[in-house]
Order: structure tokens, then C-alpha cells, then sequence
């Protein structure tokens, strides 16, 4: 399985770097540069592993699967700019905004951002499946999804029964995006989907709380940032609010959650399932 996974991730890291290069101006660079920073690439791999399940070819939706890693990677670029979590390093490397400009850095995500619906865009699928995985995608990005978790945590105030919403929609909404995304091309039914991105939360969620975990005891040069600043920050860590015995309790529930509803769609593929749990059992 291991051989499977870097198989894939090495096709997807290639794929992604299509139509960039390093040696075509400032802000081309600063994407070939965020790009080529080695990322787990969670979110494609949950979309290509799911096709695979169901036995079509992952690599003839490649497109797609760049598409949901540059929307990441975009986030991740604004994430890390001082008026947001101010961070200096990701994956072990300096920031975009550190190693180029602030400036540099909001254009790098933003062209990021469209570069994914362009990606989506030249897909070869039914035009109808691409305005469907548009949609799904823009939603859990948007006001109700990524953007609007955002906004939340930046105005948390200490109120913990906040935390899980911004966690649904900061973190779960777009890897439930990625999964139905997935479920589009291999034409799910609308039940399906539903019961699909009902994991899809489940484990996003549980993925945040094992993220919240890993910033108060994880090894800071095995994550490849600096860790501990939810405290300082007064962000809306879950461990912080409701202690580390009962998170670590929801994420086995909600990696149990997400297990038992595949098993009801009959999703068995191993590599799928190793990667739903490897989410949240991780240490970087």
C-alpha cells in the first residue's frame, strides 16, 4: 500500500506543477515554490482513492484532484499571513509572505484560487459533472465552508460552543467538498452523497481535533511549524476547552462514525479507508 501511495502522490506532485514555472516572474515563482514544498496531499488523495474504489482510472481526473490541492494550498498561503495566523514556516519551510512579499503572497492564493476552476474547467468529463463539482467545491470554500470558518475563528471570543461549527466549517466542509467531488465522477446517487458527506464531516472534524492535538504535543520539526500558539492566540482549540481525553475520544467517534457509514455504501477499497484513517491517526 505504500508503494500504491507514493505512486499516486508522486503523480499528483508532478500534475500540479503543470503550467507554472519558477523562472517566469516573481509571483509564477512563489506558486512553483508553494507547490513544490512537500505537502501530504490529503485532500486530492481522498478524491483519487475514492475513484479508484470504484474501479475507474484516478489519473484521467487529475485536473480535478490539482484543482482541490491548489484550493488548499491557496488557504494555507493566506492562513499564514500576519493578519491571519502569522506564521513564518509550513512544512518546514518559510512562508510565502516571508520568503517573497505580503503582497506576493495574497496574489500567489488568489491566482491559485482561479487557477483551480480553470483546472476543473479542462477536465474531460460531461460539462454537467464539471458545473456539479464546481458548485460542490465553491460551497464548502465559501460563505458556509472555509471562508466562513475562517471569519468565525477570527472573532472567537472563548465561547466553546463555538469551536465545533468553526471546525465544520473552516476544515470539514471542503474535505467533504473533495469526497463528493469524487462521488460526482463516479455517479453516486443523492443518498449516497448524502451518507457520504455525512463522513466526510465526520472525519473532517476529527481531522481538525487531531490538528488541535498536534499543536499542543506534537514535535515542532517533524510538523514543520511552530507549534503551541493556539494558547497565546486564543484560538479555538478544542483541546484547550474540553481537555485531551475527551477530544481524543471524538476523534476515535468520529473516525468510527465516518468507518460505519462507507461500510453502509459498501466502500471497502483499503487504500480509501487507510486514508480516512490516517487523517486523524497521524504525527505531522
Amino acid at each position: 500500500m505504500s508503494e500504491y501511495f507514493d505512486n499516486l502522490t508522486n503523480k499528483t506532485n508532478q500534475a500540479l506543477l503543470k503550467g507554472f514555472s519558477s523562472e517566469k516572474g516573481i509571483l509564477e515563482s512563489a506558486i512553483y515554490y508553494a507547490l513544490s514544498v512537500k505537502g501530504k496531499r490529503l485532500r486530492p488523495l481522498l478524491f483519487l482513492t475514492l475513484i479508484d474504489a470504484f474501479d475507474k482510472d484516478p489519473l484521467l481526473y487529475m485536473d480535478i484532484a490539482c484543482a482541490v490541492e491548489y484550493i488548499h494550498t491557496y488557504s494555507l498561503i493566506h492562513d499564514d499571513l500576519p493578519a491571519m495566523d502569522d506564521d513564518d514556516f509550513r512544512r518546514g519551510m518559510p512562508t510565502i509572505h516571508k520568503k517573497f512579499s505580503e503582497a506576493i503572497a495574497l496574489l500567489a492564493g488568489d491566482t491559485l484560487l482561479t487557477a483551480a476552476f480553470e483546472r476543473i474547467s479542462s477536465a474531460q468529463i460531461a460539462p454537467q459533472k464539471i458545473v456539479n463539482i464546481m458548485k460542490i467545491l465553491t460551497v464548502g470554500i465559501g460563505k458556509e465552508g472555509m471562508a466562513g470558518g475562517q471569519a468565525l475563528d477570527l472573532e472567537f471570543k472563548g465561547d466553546k460552543d463555538m469551536i465545533l461549527p468553526i471546525h465544520r466549517k473552516k476544515t470539514a466542509e471542503f474535505i467533504k467538498g473533495a469526497l463528493l467531488s469524487g462521488a460526482e465522477i463516479v455517479g453516486m446517487r443523492e443518498e449516497e452523497k448524502t451518507i457520504l458527506g455525512e463522513a466526510g464531516i465526520s472525519i473532517g472534524i476529527a481531522f481538525q481535533m487531531a490538528d488541535d492535538l498536534l499543536d499542543i504535543e506534537g514535535d515542532e520539526k517533524e510538523v514543520g511549524k511552530k507549534l503551541q500558539k493556539d494558547k497565546d492566540n486564543h484560538s479555538p482549540n478544542s483541546i484547550l476547552y474540553f481537555g485531551k481525553d475527551y477530544i481524543k475520544q471524538q476523534i476515535d467517534s468520529g473516525c468510527r462514525k465516518s468507518m460505519e457509514l462507507l461500510k453502509e455504501l459498501r466502500i471497502d477499497f483499503p487504500p480509501f479507508l487507510a486514508l480516512m484513517e490516517k487523517m486523524v491517526y497521524r504525527s505531522k
